[in-house]
């Protein structure tokens, strides 16, 4: 399927484009949910490419909301980390899985395996048939965070928010299934602020210093 970076900054170009000329159009970070899920299913419609069916004849399109991660996490404290399946909470309990915010489904993983293994929902499934997929399940994840439209400060804990969504990306394109296949191709992580300020300025500088140590790119935009 052609879905490329460039189809990436594309539909980032446009998103962040529209807030840029109209911050105030987004009120909650769902809205730009939303509104990146629109973009993104507008270009897979130009490429015909929007609709598959599952081996099991079940059709789906590729872009989804809240998709589930291939690993459980500890993200107590506002750390990240991957979690094995013997791990346990302080409390003796499984740890729970991540949810990506929007992620571009990979159609020839669609076309050869069953809806529930597709749609990740059932982890248990899902582990059953992860050492057999021979292919890369996803072409795109894509964490998003919002910083509503706040007079006087920031959000609380918000740098450990962004570094906690930039390490779920980043063990996400580390993660391997099959045979040394990649989960995902390519992984973004967003921040919008609807403040300016010289308090969003060091927060840029903070978010630019913590992708470079991580050898990764975070992309940020405040009016």
């Amino acid at each position: 399927m052609s879905w490329s970076k460039s189809d990436i900054e594309n539909v980032l170009d446009e998103l962040e484009a529209d807030f840029k000329n109209i911050p105030h159009k987004f009120f909650t970070e769902h809205d730009i949910h939303s509104h990146l899920h629109k973009l993104v299913e507008a270009e897979l419609e130009k490429q015909g490419k929007r609709l598959v069916r599952s081996v099991d004849g079940q059709t789906t399109n590729l872009v989804h909301l809240e998709y589930p991660t291939p690993f459980r996490c500890d993200m107590s404290k506002h750390g990240f980390r991957v979690a094995s399946d013997k791990d346990r909470t302080p409390r003796g309990r499984f740890y729970r899985r991540g949810h990506y915010d929007l992620v571009v489904l990979n159609p020839d993983f669609v076309r050869s395996h069953d809806l529930v293994i597709v749609s990740g929902k059932n982890y248990e499934k899902f582990c059953s048939a992860r050492d057999s997929i021979n292919v890369t399940p996803l072409l795109w994840v894509c964490e998003i965070l919002f910083g509503a439209h706040v007079e006087d400060d920031l959000p609380r804990n918000w740098m450990k928010f962004v570094e906690q969504d930039s390490k779920k990306v980043i063990e996400t394109l580390n993660y391997k299934v099959g045979k040394g296949i990649d989960f995902a191709r390519c992984g973004s992580v967003l921040v919008f602020l609807g403040i300016a300020s010289e308090k969003t300025v060091k927060l840029e500088e903070e978010i630019r210093e913590f992708g470079s140590s991580q050898g990764f790119k975070i992309r940020f935009h405040s009016p």
